[in-house]
């Protein structure tokens, strides 16, 4: 199953993880930014934690990406 998941994600859609990973460091940014006013404290806690997932899921797809390009070349030579 994944072998055919990471088809459709990576080979399809690479471009995937590298909009969630912009998200996600877009979102951490603005987060920590609204962590200096005290009203904003719970939006800034929110776009922290979706900017660290967001972080997460892209260096995850980066990783997968990395290991198939490696894959296919050892497959090819």
């Amino acid at each position: 199953m994944l072998p055919r998941l990471e088809r459709y994600l990576l080979q399809d859609f690479p471009f995937i993880h590298l909009i969630i990973g912009g998200f996600g460091n877009t979102a951490f940014l603005v987060g920590s930014v609204c962590f200096l006013f005290p009203s904003l404290e719970r939006i800034a806690l929110w776009l922290f934690v979706l900017g660290s997932l967001g972080m997460f899921v892209g260096s995850l797809g980066e990783v997968f990406v990395r290991h198939a390009r490696k894959s296919r070349r050892r497959t090819q030579s």
